[in-house]
């Protein structure tokens, strides 16, 4: 391909057009910084533009490109800027609209995988693809994983096709191919597994002419590669090239922006290593940490002065962000005013904390005249969320939750209640055909309709037909799948006796094996399940019995959202608030192993990545910041103490005004322990508490290690003395008959059981 091959050229002849020479370049400098200026103004070599937040970042690209425009330095079809979201690639394309007319429909203002596609769609044929070829999203690549581990005969509940799919596109990030992945990785065996399935799928991609998302910017790099015309023209073609947010591209988006802007080498890169906080995406800080030893000619420009927040907010954030190693020396600072003290509020427990939050949210509302909608919530987890909503909702606050689903509406919580509403109702048809195959047991949609149609010619309802799966035309896998299901309903039945809701919100997620799928796909949306299977545990804490606690889920589940013509208030984990600005923020949870999250404690990398966080969440707040964190929590119905963020303590105290008027009485000990939790965790008998999202542990009272023997002597914490009737089963699956002198024989799960051998001296 020539440089003649693309058309538009010609269409601006040997400059710019009349409508942009006309326009004076001067005028796009009005209102800027010193610095902003520089950053639009320069030409030649590389640019590194270390932009802080609320600093103008996307007035500066937006003013630079139509400077270069306006000035005849480049026409429109030589200049390339890339972003992350096709949302901020629109917005960038209208404003640069605005200032220099509409002939800028020649320029590529698109997202890295836009370009990407783009370039393919042309030149795929150097890889031997067709040119209209397939793209799979995630659900698509998720599908065709399983579908070949299936034809593969592999276990899909050891190894999840989730999981290897989310391993793939890791290497893919990485630039691993299925035989470099084998290299690096092919002395664990599960990792073999996996680069053999990542062959085969990459295989089948390619005989069904198809791309998945991943695939997109990997290939294009291998095109580019493999055919240096093609590299040459592109090359030659974008004399600009521009990329936002730089501090969150991959390895591979890296690679190809250094080879694109390998010729002209006028490259500028915008971005702030303070704010990288998606090392979970594939996001390498080091890029732009980086760049100046990759360019050691580049001009290095700092946008310090910021736009949107009070002094003392930014201060804040400087104090707290200033504890990293790694990253870019700068100060915030505004012209604006100096702004009131950040709140602090010590809460006792969670609940104390989600009152007091919506209690000042009202104060906020009265006092200030803020809207609800000018008012955000952050938390560290998904899982922190259940609290906040309840207390909204009670406190008549109207909210919503941004880019994630109410408590109640989660998968994996609609799946564990359905599972306690069958337990306390074994008639529900509705739960038991939502779970009868979650996770998955073979028990398909033909599968079922056989189980409806035995249970409706035999009067029986849907659970009671699974106990008949050969009667009702079941086989192989469906067959023993069913058979499962019916036995682990009985045996949580029995348990249900014995057990508090707490301990069996336990059980229904380690027998129906819902834990187990999660760790499987160990992953971090897998990760986050398992918090929230914590939370409702949790929940259930607070309840004597399993129907009062599936009386209340059913109506908090299905509590309206309250309307305002206000709006609502934003709740949000801290990862979604990058990029947004509220009038006042709250940053609740800030405590130790929450936030920063419990695995990032022995990592340091992770630890400053949840430092980045913590500034994030600062910086999105422009006039009132409020943090709050909490004595005590729990961790799967068992209530911890805990300790405050190392953040809180990095933010100066005159800075802060603290709302607390007591101090805790008890103080513990915290260290880092094997199994993830902090701190000295004690039964729950008081007070409301609320799950921190750990990973459900099998929690371990030392009863299934007693060695109990039929005719050994025990004590219940509940049920008091009593004889071992009957041991049978090991480890998590332990389970002993007791008689107890006041109570009769119950049915113990050993491993969840607050039971100790009596000695008798």
């Amino acid at each position: 391909m020539t440089r003649n091959s693309f058309s538009d050229e010609s269409l601006w002849g040997n400059g710019a057009p009349a409508s942009l020479t006309r326009l004076d370049p001067s005028s796009l400098l009005e209102g800027l910084t010193v610095p902003q200026r520089e950053a639009v103004t320069q030409r030649g070599g590389p640019l590194l533009v270390i932009a802080g937040a609320g600093s103008g970042k996307t007035r500066v690209l937006t003013r630079r490109i139509a400077h270069l425009l306006a000035t005849g330095d480049a026409r429109p079809f030589e200049i390339m800027a890339i972003t992350f979201t096709n949302k901020a690639a629109d917005e960038m394309r209208r404003r640069v609209v605005d200032l220099v007319g509409a002939e800028t429909d020649q320029m590529w203002v698109s997202t890295f995988h836009s370009a990407c596609l783009r370039m393919l769609r042309s030149h795929a044929h150097v890889l031997g693809y067709e040119r209209g070829f397939t793209i799979y999203d995630a659900s698509d690549a998720e599908t065709a994983v399983e579908r070949l581990m299936k034809e593969q005969n592999l276990d899909t509940k050891r190894l999840s096709p989730r999981s290897v799919a989310a391993a793939i596109s890791a290497a893919k990030n990485e630039m691993l191919s299925p035989g470099l992945y084998m290299d690096a990785y092919g002395e664990d065996p599960q990792r073999r597994r996996i680069a053999e399935i990542y062959l085969l799928y990459a295989k089948r991609l390619r005989t069904a002419n198809a791309m998945d998302f991943d695939d997109l910017l990997v290939n294009a790099v291998a095109m580019m590669k493999a055919d240096e015309h093609v590299l040459r023209s592109y090359q030659e073609r974008f004399k600009y090239l521009l990329v936002d947010e730089f501090q969150d591209t991959n390895g591979v988006q890296n690679e190809l922006v250094m080879m694109l802007a390998a010729e002209h080498r006028n490259l500028c890169v915008v971005g702030d290593s303070d704010q990288s906080i998606y090392r979970f995406r594939a996001a390498d800080v080091r890029n732009i940490l980086q760049f100046e030893l990759r360019f050691p000619d580049a001009q290095v420009i700092l946008l310090e002065q910021n736009f949107r927040s009070t002094q003392t907010i930014l201060d804040a954030a400087n104090a707290v962000i200033a504890k990293n190693a790694s990253r870019h020396a700068k100060n915030l600072f505004t012209d604006g005013d100096q702004g009131e003290k950040i709140r602090l509020y010590r809460a006792g427990d969670e609940y104390d904390e989600g009152r007091w939050v919506a209690s000042e949210l009202r104060r906020l509302r009265s006092e200030h005249g803020l809207s609800w909608n000018e008012m955000a919530v952050f938390y560290r987890t998904n899982a922190q969320s259940r609290v906040l909503e309840e207390e909204m909702l009670r406190a008549n606050v109207p909210y919503r939750v941004i880019s994630g689903m109410r408590f109640y509406d989660r998968k994996e919580i609609k799946n564990a209640l359905a599972y306690a509403r069958l337990i306390v109702n074994p008639r529900d048809e509705a739960s038991a055909r939502r779970v009868i195959n979650e996770p998955k047991r073979g028990v398909g949609e033909s599968a079922q309709a056989k189980l409806g149609a035995y249970a409706a010619e035999n009067g029986l309802s849907f659970a009671e037909a699974a106990h008949y799966g050969a009667a009702a035309g079941l086989s192989g896998r469906a067959l023993s799948g069913t058979a499962k299901f019916s036995f682990m309903l009985d045996e949580l039945r029995a348990l249900s006796n014995d057990l508090s809701p707490r301990e069996l919100i336990d059980a229904i997620v380690r027998e129906s094996g819902m834990g187990d799928a999660l760790r499987a796909e160990d992953s971090d949306e897998a990760y986050s399940r398992l918090e929230n299977l914590g939370e409702l545990a949790s929940a259930a804490a607070q309840y004597d019995t399993l129907l009062d606690f599936v009386e209340r889920m059913a109506l908090v589940a299905d509590s309206d959202q309250l309307n305002s013509g206000e709006g609502a208030i934003s709740l949000m984990t801290l990862h979604v608030a990058k990029g947004l600005e509220y009038p006042a923020v709250v940053v609740t949870g800030l405590e130790e192993t929450i936030f920063p999250h419990r695995r990032a404690l022995a990592d340091d990398a992770e630890l400053e990545e949840e430092r980045r966080l913590c500034y994030v969440g600062i910086t999105r707040a422009m006039r009132y910041l409020v943090l709050t964190h909490a004595w005590s929590r729990t961790m799967w119905g068992h209530r911890v103490e805990a300790i405050a963020s190392r953040f809180l303590q990095e933010v100066p105290p005159e800075l802060v005004t603290d709302l607390s008027s007591t101090l805790p009485t008890r103080r513990s000990s915290f260290s880092l322990e094997d199994d993830g939790f902090v701190g000295r965790a004690t039964e729950f008998t008081e007070g409301r508490a609320f799950g921190t999202g750990a990973a459900p542990p099998v929690r371990s009272t030392g009863a299934e290690k007693l060695g109990l023997a039929v005719g050994d002597r025990v004590v219940h914490d509940r049920f008091g003395e009593g004889v071992v009737e009957r041991v049978e089963g090991e480890g998590s699956h332990a389970r002993a008959a007791v008689h107890f002198d006041e109570h009769g024989t119950k049915q113990l799960v050993l491993a969840m059981t607050p039971l100790q051998r009596v000695n008798r001296s």
